[in-house]
C-alpha cells in the first residue's frame, strides 16, 4: 500500500513539472517561424485567412472571450494600437473562442467596446488549440513583416499594452529586407 502511494505522490509531482517542460517547449516553438494559417469567418461572415495579412503588415493575433476579464480589459489598448497605428503597417485580428451558439452577444460585445479592428470567430477552439493548447486566454502571437512569430504573449496584466507597444514599434520601423533584397514573400 505505501509503494502505491509513493507512486501517486510521484505522478502527483512528475505531471506539473512534465506539464511546464511541455508548455516552455511549445513557447519556444511557438516564437520561431511563422505561425499557424487559418480561415475563419467574420461577423458578417466573410471568410478571412491569416496569410492574406502575414509577410505584408506586422500582425498581432489574440485569442480572446467575452467571458474573459483579462481580454476586456486588455481590448481598449488593442483599439488605440489599432487606430494609432493601422496605417503604418499594423493589423490586429482578435480571435473570439466563445462557444457555438453565443454569435448573436458577439457583435453586441464588440459595439459595446468600440472595437473597430478586424475579428474573426472560432467557436470549436480548432485555431486556439493550435496556438495554445492550454487555452489560456488572452493568448496572442505578434508576427513581424518576414512572416515569423517574434513574441507570445499569454494573458494580461495592467503595463502589458506599453511593452507590446513598443515592441510593435520596433517591429514597423526595422527593414523588412537586407540591402537589396526583397522582402519575404514578394517574388521581385
Amino acid at each position: 500500500m505505501t509503494e502505491a502511494r509513493s507512486r501517486r505522490t510521484n505522478l502527483a509531482i512528475a505531471r506539473p513539472m512534465w506539464l511546464a517542460i511541455v508548455l516552455v517547449a511549445v513557447a519556444a516553438t511557438a516564437a520561431a517561424g511563422p505561425p499557424p494559417d487559418f480561415r475563419l469567418q467574420d461577423l458578417d461572415g466573410n471568410w478571412v485567412t491569416l496569410s492574406d495579412h502575414v509577410g505584408k503588415d506586422v500582425v498581432y493575433v489574440t485569442f480572446w472571450a467575452t467571458w474573459c476579464v483579462p481580454c476586456r480589459r486588455e481590448m481598449p489598448y488593442l483599439q488605440q494600437l489599432h487606430e494609432d497605428l493601422a496605417d503604418r503597417g499594423l493589423t490586429i485580428i482578435g480571435v473570439n473562442t466563445d462557444p457555438p451558439g453565443t454569435t448573436s452577444k458577439i457583435k453586441p460585445y464588440i459595439k459595446q467596446y468600440k472595437i473597430g479592428y478586424l475579428t474573426v470567430l472560432d467557436p470549436n477552439n480548432n485555431v486556439l488549440d493550435k496556438y495554445n493548447p492550454t487555452r489560456e486566454l488572452p493568448y496572442a502571437v505578434l508576427v513581424d513583416r518576414t512572416g515569423n512569430v517574434h513574441e507570445v504573449f499569454a494573458g494580461y496584466r495592467k503595463g502589458d499594452e506599453v511593452r507590446l507597444r513598443e515592441k510593435v514599434l520596433e517591429l514597423l520601423d526595422a527593414p523588412t529586407g537586407g540591402e537589396g533584397e526583397a522582402p519575404s514573400g514578394d517574388p521581385s
